[in-house]
């Protein structure tokens, strides 16, 4: 029995999906069922980095080719990576394809063309064809410009990404949000938009913006994020970060995701910052942070889920220690990114979350030695105050997971002993290892880590102890 062969054809078709181009034309020889079945097929991915096609003239014959064979009714989705950078000439043959999918009423379309990163003006630009094509429902740019001549009509549009895009301005941004009424997902990662971005919209439920912050260190003194979306479910906003940052309505708000980049991290030797170290080029205070973080923090009170990650922590840390912030009284779950170089600090922060369930902590050791530590230091009275009253999250506490890379130290395993001597109403320990090699063997740090945490006493009668690889 051929139960390939009998399988229904929308099966087959998201199968193809999988596949390079390349090999779903092979499926040919399979039967004679199969020899033109392709042609049909309303699934196109052109993914030359699977391809393996290394000249440009035989990836555009190909798909060329590909496309002048296929007699199918429409293109539901349309995938073209060009897997290298590509020569100008090049752009021609895209243009062409993108426009063969918006004439076939394409609902889903990614592009990646790849660039010389010291030559901006090769990059490719986004036709305008695009902009017109209202069958649009989820897109996704990567290493593309994006240039608005007119309005956007993306009526149906879901979900947009935009990935490395060096010419995407504030301007681009409004038009698009502008000419996309049912927009629910935005995703910018790398983009180098400029001082001031506001996102506007009463149809977004997720945002994500990751900021550009390689060469935007002088960007960053008087940048200004504004977001006013009162349906938002899930804002995530990382690397460089905002002078002010104006959450304006996110009454919604239920997942919130901060991870910013100590000014550290940039390349700002030749800029002068209030508080730097110009022998060095880091900063010795945490004043920047510490603004952007108390225009945030207010806003996000009421949000339930919470993940904070690398200079975020410290600056939180700073913030509780001098009384700059309120607790947090409704978050539950809190994903935690962090350096156990004092497990103190780490109690002190979950003392301002007295209602958490669930805590995830990524361990991050010596990931941010180039911080300032002055206002990090907790004294050795403060951990007598946790001994006698331990904080009232470790009673809520009902699930705890840590993950943690095979070569790393073992300064998280003071905290722990300390979770598990007061959390009384613990139900599960989850411990991950990742960094396995190889995948199959048995890890040593794992049964390593498994004979000193179930030597730790446990206070919680039920607590679960669970073992296994990330």
């Amino acid at each position: 029995m051929d139960r390939l062969s009998e399988l229904p054809d929308s099966l087959i078709f998201h199968i193809f999906w999988s596949l390079p181009m390349t090999d779903v034309v092979r499926t040919t020889i399979l039967s004679k069922r199969w020899k033109n079945l392709w042609t049909t097929a309303p699934y196109l991915n052109f993914d030359n980095a699977a391809m393996g096609f290394e000249e440009d003239t035989k990836l555009r014959n190909f798909v060329d080719l590909a496309l002048l064979r296929w007699n199918g009714l429409r293109v539901l989705k349309f995938k073209f990576t060009s897997g290298y950078e590509f020569d100008e000439p090049m752009y021609l043959g895209t243009d062409l394809w993108v426009q063969f999918a918006k004439d076939k009423g394409v609902e889903e379309l990614y592009l990646h063309i790849l660039f010389e990163i010291n030559d901006n003006d090769d990059i490719y630009w986004v036709p305008q064809c695009v902009y017109s094509c209202s069958s649009l429902k989820v897109l996704s740019f990567e290493d593309c410009n994006l240039r608005v001549y007119g309005n956007v009509q993306w009526n149906h549009l879901k979900s947009l990404t935009i990935i490395n895009g060096d010419e995407v301005t504030e301007r681009v941004i409004n038009q698009i949000l502008c000419g996309s009424p049912r927009l629910e997902v935005l995703i910018m990662s790398f983009l180098d938009i400029g001082e001031n971005l506001c996102i506007q919209s009463t149809s977004l439920k997720v945002l994500s913006i990751h900021r550009y912050f390689q060469f935007c260190a002088e960007l960053c003194w008087d940048s200004e994020l504004r977001i006013c979306t009162p349906n938002l479910h899930t804002l995530e906003i990382k690397g460089a970060p905002y002078k002010k940052c104006l959450l304006v309505n996110v009454s919604s708000l239920t997942h919130a995701t901060l991870a910013f980049f100590g000014l550290h991290c940039f390349d700002v030797y030749d800029v002068d910052f209030p508080g730097m170290d110009t022998e060095r080029g880091l900063f010795t205070s945490d004043d920047f942070l510490g603004d952007v973080f108390c225009q945030i923090l207010s806003t996000i009170q009421h949000v339930e889920n919470v993940t904070l990650m690398f200079c975020c922590i410290k600056v939180l840390g700073a913030m509780i220690k001098r009384c700059m912030t309120s607790s947090f009284p409704n978050v539950k779950s809190l994903h935690l990114g962090f350096c156990f170089n004092d497990y103190k600090l780490l109690v002190s922060l979950l003392e301002s979350f007295p209602q958490l369930k669930k805590l995830v902590l990524k361990c991050r050791v010596g990931f941010e030695m180039h911080e300032n530590q002055e206002s990090l230091n907790f004294d050795a009275k403060s951990s007598l105050k946790f001994e006698a009253y331990p904080p009232e999250s470790f009673l809520q506490l009902r699930t705890v997971e840590v993950i943690w890379d095979e070569d790393e130290d073992d300064e998280v395993f003071p905290f722990l002993e300390f979770l598990l001597k007061y959390a009384s109403n613990l139900e599960k320990m989850v411990f991950r290892v990742r960094g396995i090699i190889p995948p199959k063997c048995p890890s040593k740090s794992l049964f390593r880590a498994s004979q000193k945490l179930l030597r730790m006493p446990r206070s919680s009668p039920t607590a679960q102890l669970i073992f296994c690889e990330y």
